[in-house]
């Protein structure tokens, strides 16, 4: 089945879960991980203009209970068994290295793969990624709106509020690559999955080795792009964990929180452009 861009658009059953996923391109692999509740199309939309004539295989995935994928009740949903899961997709793909690209959740995911996996992760490209599981527990920032007050709502959407919540950057542009990028995830969401896996005060969506991952030496080279006025998972922690990175690039956008690639979509486009040159 082919898509906008030519791509193959699969399912792949991992331990009998079909795990939806679109591949585009040739060459070396770039593995894509979204945030939680959404689809691979918040990252797709983002990227795929700007890596379209590029030397680089994209491979976007559809998480667990998000997209097009399965949910599943056995085992219990944890970040540990999401990790595993991705890991074996990538396996069934006969892909020995690869890049990662992750936003917030799937940031987390990705630091995750290279913690465990060092030798075969060539870079992380990571947009507000999670470094602490547990909300409670992060060094967030204060919620900022910019707002064009000629911003064109539509009073039938549901979804405004969350926009308006979740968003530094108020304009029409804005709004539309929200409904675009972010709603049609929320629609295909299985909410009882994401329920489950934050159930026992995040202990699932935790990864066992979240400590570690903080502390870990590397000399993956990382790109970290950052909200400062990221309310949802901060920027100072993030940081603090680039200088664990030999090879580390480290922007922190103003005028930007957790969508930041909505909030400022020409300095995200640069800093992709500059990192997969």
């Amino acid at each position: 089945m082919f898509g906008t861009w030519g791509d193959y658009i699969m399912h792949k059953q991992i331990n009998n879960i079909s795990i939806h996923y679109e591949i585009i391109g040739k060459g070396q692999s770039i593995i894509f991980l979204h945030g939680l509740c959404l689809d691979l199309n918040s990252m797709k939309l983002n990227y795929e203009p700007l890596l379209l004539q590029s030397r680089y295989q994209r491979i976007y995935i559809d998480l667990p209970g998000m997209g097009e994928s399965d949910s599943f009740s056995k085992p219990q949903p944890s970040g540990d068994y999401l990790l595993e899961l991705i890991v074996k997709f990538i396996d069934k793909l006969n892909i020995g290295n690869f890049y990662l690209c992750g936003h917030s959740y799937g940031g987390y995911l990705a630091l995750g793969i290279a913690y465990k996996y060092p030798k075969r992760v060539k870079g992380l490209f990571l947009s507000c990624p999670v470094v602490t599981a547990n909300p409670d527990n992060r060094i967030t920032e204060n919620h900022v709106v910019i707002k064009n007050k000629n911003t064109s709502f539509n009073e039938k959407i549901n979804y405004n509020s969350n926009f308006l919540k979740m968003n530094v950057i108020i304009n029409d542009s804005a709004l539309k690559k929200y409904l675009d990028e972010t709603v049609t995830g929320l629609k295909k969401c299985n909410f009882n999955f994401v329920k489950r896996l934050r159930d026992n005060n995040f202990s699932y969506y935790q990864l066992n080795e979240e400590p570690r991952i903080k502390k870990m030496p590397s000399r993956i080279p990382i790109f970290l792009l950052l909200g400062k006025h990221d309310h949802f998972v901060g920027y100072k922690e993030q940081v603090k964990l680039a200088m664990n990175f030999k090879k580390c690039n480290l922007l922190v956008l103003e005028n930007a929180g957790h969508n930041l690639q909505i909030d400022q979509p020409e300095l995200f486009a640069s800093c992709v452009k500059y990192f997969f040159a």
